[in-house]
Order: structure tokens, then C-alpha cells, then sequence
């Protein structure tokens, strides 16, 4: 057996080990928070723009605008017009509540890539909840020359004023992984024998 498959039957075993070592009474947190989350911005609590009216275009239009070009300079300028102060977040690395911790992840991750477009194909709107389908186009400072195209979807909830109370990213975060040196091996390995 080569060194390599080794070290990488290592890792496996190592990662294995220590999910079957996670603390059981934390076990569901996960879900618990985006029930809270989903709860607390109920569209019959917290009523969304009208259907059809300019504020919900407007609310709508400025989501499209924030993500058009994702970066420090339209995170510091714009996030306190499209962001509710208690508004909740999650994607597939984080999870924060509040606009100042949406903030501070979203200013984090900028310092990662080269440039990050949100391409949003179509939106669609059912009681209160927006879903908007998109392409992400990143290059990683890792690998400038290579735009990766990551597809996913955004589930968003607005309050009456237009801003969003609610925002749960769906994408697939392992291709990041991959591209990760070392790491990104041992993803694609796992995702192949899976």
C-alpha cells in the first residue's frame, strides 16, 4: 500500500472516529435553530411586502443588486438596506443571527476569493417565502485563473419594509473542499467511493 493511500485511509479513519465521538446532547441543534429561525419570521407573524407590489420588487431587486457582484466594498455599503437587524442566516459553513454577525461571516469569506458573482436565473414566491435559483462564479485566491460554477438556491423571507428576515443558502459547499490542497483529495476519494 503506497504511502499516500496511507495517510489517506488515515484521515478517514481519524474523521470516522471523531463523528462517532460527537457530544450526543448537541446531536439536532442543527435543525432545532432553523425551526426557531423559520418560527420567528413566519410570514404570518412577520408579513412579507404584498404580492405584486413595488415594495416586494423593490425587496427583490435589491437581493438580485447585493449579490450581483459579492464583495467587501457592496458588504460594507449595502447590507443594512437588504438585512433586518435580527435578520438569520445559514449556509453550508455557517450559521449567525443578527445583521452585525451576518456582517462580520460575509466580510470573512470575501477575504478567501479574487471575485464572487451571484448569476440568479429565476425567482419564485409562495406565501411569504422567495426562493432564487442561482450560479455562483468564484475564483478562489488559491487558484485565481480557474471560475468555479457552484449552483444553488436561496430561501429568503422578507419583512413588510423589504428587508430580509430570514436567508438559507442551499449549495453544494464539498466542491470548495475539493478545491482545497491535500484536502480536496481526500473529498473527491470519499465522494467516489460514496
Amino acid at each position: 500500500m503506497s504511502l499516500t493511500k496511507i495517510c489517506i485511509a488515515g484521515m478517514v479513519a481519524v474523521m470516522l472516529i471523531s463523528a462517532c465521538s460527537v457530544d450526543q446532547s448537541s446531536k439536532g441543534s442543527y435543525m432545532i435553530n432553523y425551526d426557531q429561525a423559520l418560527a420567528g419570521t413566519d410570514p404570518s407573524n412577520i408579513p412579507p411586502p404584498v404580492t405584486g407590489s413595488t415594495q416586494e420588487k423593490a425587496a427583490c431587486d435589491k437581493f438580485r443588486n447585493f449579490y450581483k457582484v459579492f464583495s467587501a466594498s457592496v458588504i460594507r455599503t449595502e447590507i443594512d438596506s437588504l438585512y433586518a437587524p435580527d435578520a438569520y442566516f445559514r449556509d453550508g459553513f455557517r450559521e449567525v443571527h443578527r445583521i452585525d454577525a451576518i456582517k462580520a461571516y460575509f466580510l470573512s469569506s470575501t477575504e478567501t476569493f479574487e471575485e464572487c458573482i451571484f448569476d440568479i436565473q429565476d425567482a419564485a414566491a409562495h406565501n411569504g417565502n422567495y426562493y432564487f435559483r442561482w450560479i455562483m462564479h468564484l475564483k478562489l485566491k488559491r487558484n485565481p485563473k480557474e471560475t468555479l460554477r457552484i449552483v444553488g438556491m436561496s430561501h429568503v423571507r422578507f419583512n413588510v419594509e423589504g428587508l430580509v428576515t430570514f436567508h438559507q443558502d442551499y449549495w453544494d459547499t464539498g466542491i470548495i473542499y475539493e478545491e482545497a490542497p491535500g484536502l480536496g483529495r481526500i473529498i473527491t476519494w470519499i465522494r467516489n467511493r460514496i
